[in-house]
């Protein structure tokens, strides 16, 4: 039937998923994910199906296998460094356009261990789960989920957030923001964040997995940054 979309095999959901999760940090390196077992249970699907999965990414590098172990995470992608850090409310200032940000979602959840490595806490810590909508004037340019700790930052709040994060901890706070870890590449948007865009399901977009690292060495927060791509892009001016 002429206009029906084509089903994603089953093994290549779970490819790019494992690969989402490499991208983002979620796995690093020599990390070992998941037993075949844990992986077909997580997916409802056969043990080959996940093999299946498994064994292409073994084959793009980006997984090993030790005999009687498990399989182990690689390398990430190769990383360059952009040399200016700007908030999203400068960068909208820059372009001549009013910054704003509707909180979507604003609790507090236990961390789980992946989740807590990469924020600097121990599992089942306390941690923020805030998801914010950004607009250049009436645009939706970006939807972000952030995760960070509620005991190095108690007095978080809704307006806080509805601000720029970076001139409160910098400001308010007096903490230095070092620099931040970029993990950038395409994908074809979940349905939620598509409808938000107002984008169809087939109009790729970038997704980004953002750890910001302050001055002494800790961690911020670790933010997910799904950018409303035909109208925002990031640009880079890189200097020698």
């Amino acid at each position: 039937m002429k206009g029906k979309k084509k089903r994603i095999a089953q093994y290549k959901q779970i490819e790019k998923d494992i690969l989402d999760k490499i991208q983002t940090g979620y796995f690093k390196q020599n990390d070992m994910i998941p037993t075949e077992l844990e992986l077909s249970k997580t997916y409802n699907v056969s043990r080959v199906t996940v093999r299946r999965a498994t064994d292409n990414l073994v084959a793009q590098g980006l997984l090993y296998r030790t005999a009687g172990v498990g399989t182990f995470v690689n390398h990430n992608p190769a990383t360059q460094k952009i040399a200016t850090l700007k908030s999203f409310t400068e960068e909208m200032e820059e372009l001549g356009l009013k910054a704003y940000t509707k909180i979507n979602s604003f609790s507090i959840i236990e961390a789980d261990s992946k989740i807590a490595r990469m924020i600097g806490v121990k599992p089942n810590d306390m941690i923020y789960y805030i998801e914010r909508i950004r607009y250049g004037n009436d645009d939706i340019f970006v939807f972000e989920k952030t995760y960070m700790s509620v005991k190095d930052n108690p007095d978080i709040s809704i307006r806080v957030l509805e601000e720029s994060k970076y001139y409160y901890f910098e400001h308010v706070r007096n903490k230095k923001i070092d620099y931040s870890y970029h993990q950038t590449y395409p994908i074809m948007p979940p349905k939620s964040i598509a409808e938000l865009f107002n984008l169809d399901d087939n109009t790729p977009i970038i997704k980004i997995g953002n750890t910001t690292y302050l001055e002494d060495g800790s961690i911020l927060d670790y933010t997910e940054l799904y950018l409303n791509s035909p109208k925002y892009q990031l640009n880079y001016i890189r200097t020698r």
